[in-house]
């Protein structure tokens, strides 16, 4: 026996434990069966609560009215029972006290009775309906919902009696029936003009949902250019409409620029591999017995290999950017040391321009030595393709307001005012037409943008056609 009561208390402790989840499992595969409408759930619910406070409120009115009525009851027989109370005063032994005035009120019933609470007088016929009832008007006694009593003690001549009147509430039970009735009607009309009313409402209300949802999926990769209609709606549906607009603003932006990106990526690489194929060919034609044209073929596709290296470099590092996969490996240095290295490998391969640096000061940071010499690397490449031989290019490092300021300024050819905002886009050059002479890719310049932005600077850039350019970058000195 103690063994199946264990058994039993195990089993029901496991039930218990699981009976939540299996709830919320089914709950959820019936929510996500039946699968109801936003209108229908807010009809649903709006009609719940008006439900609830309909009732509350009718089973007030229900009560307050049945407390009413039982109150008039009460205020009549007490009255009643003053008037009996006066006339037995005028008969100090009952002897002659007219029972029978109250015997034709409807409803009603006069009941005297002794100090032993033994009846002495009542207009009730069968007698033994009648039973006494002690009470005092402020405490009505009531048999059910079927009477109510209200007893008076009379003192006369030290002989005390008991004044029960008592009234069968078939009458205000019945008034109490139709007030109920009625309460009754007007709660399921107005449920059933709240449903249709508020089903019409929030239809109407959420029919912007449905243009939207229609429109969106109107919307592909061939009509990114289709947007949400927000002047029909001055709501948080608006608000809505207007983020999905930006959102797909910015979603056609991106699509384009990837567009871009392919189709210049393609053009760069088709170039390239355009001069090494007729190379090629040339050599097996019949250049391969010519030693002149073999140099000169040789010479080509090592350069043409070269560039081709170059951007796919330059693409690999780009996209690693863009996936967070590029590696910084930041390490405390000093940037006098660094600047000091890019100015001598500068002037060892650039003897045609004045490369210096006039202010250099010594100051350790913490950084990623590789990548911000990348980043240098491109700006005083940029500043040697496009300034004529003979100028100078500067390259400056400083400390202003707790942050490394580093400068680049040259005496090239500047840049318009109309190619300023848009030099750091991938692939942009100002110059398209001596791109391929000066050996540019237009992806330099977004490479150094992000080394930068990954060390929490920032990129200034000041330039005037012919009057050179001014590069400066700050980068916030943090300890490790």
């Amino acid at each position: 026996m103690l063994q199946y009561l264990q058994f039993l208390f195990k089993s029901i402790s496991i039930i218990l434990i699981f009976m939540p989840k299996l709830l919320k499992k089914i709950i959820y595969k019936i929510n996500k069966g039946l699968r109801f409408s936003i209108s229908f759930k807010m009809t649903a619910v709006y009609t719940l609560i008006f439900s609830i406070t309909l009732f509350l409120l009718s089973i007030g009115l229900i009560i307050g009215f049945r407390f009413f009525l039982l109150n008039e009851v009460q205020g009549e027989l007490t009255r009643y029972s003053t008037v009996a109370i006066n006339y037995a005063k005028l008969d100090k032994d009952l002897q002659n006290f007219n029972i029978g005035v109250f015997s034709n009120i409807e409803y009603v019933t006069l009941s005297v009775f002794d100090k032993n609470e033994t009846l002495i007088y009542s207009t009730q016929k069968d007698k033994t309906m009648v039973s006494f009832h002690k009470d005092s008007p402020t405490n009505p006694v009531i048999d059910g919902i079927n009477q109510q009593f209200v007893t008076t003690k009379l003192n006369l001549d030290n002989k005390f009696f008991f004044f029960q009147f008592s009234k069968k509430l078939d009458k205000e039970n019945g008034y109490w029936g139709i007030f109920t009735l009625i309460i009754l009607f007007l709660n399921i009309f107005s449920l059933m003009i709240t449903l249709g009313v508020g089903s019409k409402a929030s239809k109407k209300m959420l029919l912007p949902i449905k243009d939207m949802t229609k429109t969106t999926k109107a919307i592909s990769i061939n009509a990114l250019e289709t947007r949400l209609n927000v002047s029909s709606s001055h709501d948080e549906l608006k608000d809505l409409a207007e983020t999905i607009n930006k959102m797909l603003d910015g979603i056609q932006t991106s699509y384009e620029q990837q567009n871009q990106f392919v189709s210049d990526a393609s053009h760069e690489l088709r170039t390239p591999i355009a001069v090494i194929q007729g190379y090629a060919n040339m050599l097996y034609r019949w250049g391969k017995d010519d030693k002149e044209v073999l140099t000169e073929s040789i010479s080509a596709i090592k350069s043409e290999a070269q560039d081709m290296q170059q951007l796919v470099e330059k693409l690999l590092f780009l996209a690693r950017s863009d996936k967070n996969t590029q590696k910084i490996e930041k390490e405390c240095f000093y940037i006098n040391e660094l600047v000091d290295e890019i100015i001598k490998e500068t002037k060892l391969i650039d003897t045609f321009h004045q490369i210096k640096t006039d202010v250099n000061l010594q100051a350790s940071i913490y950084a990623d030595k590789k990548l911000l010499k990348q980043a240098l690397r491109v700006f005083i490449d940029n500043s040697i393709k496009y300034t004529p031989k003979g100028g100078s290019i500067v390259l400056n490092s400083y400390i202003k307001k707790k942050n490394l300021i580093l400068e680049i300024i040259d005496t090239g050819i500047g840049i318009s005012k109309e190619d300023l905002p848009y030099i750091f886009n991938r692939f942009y050059r100002c110059d398209k037409s001596r791109a391929k002479e000066s050996g540019g890719t237009g992806l330099g310049l977004s490479i150094a943008k992000w080394i930068i932005g990954k060390h929490n600077g920032s990129i200034l850039v000041e330039s005037r056609p012919e009057a050179g350019t001014k590069i400066t970058i700050g980068i916030p000195m943090k300890d490790k």
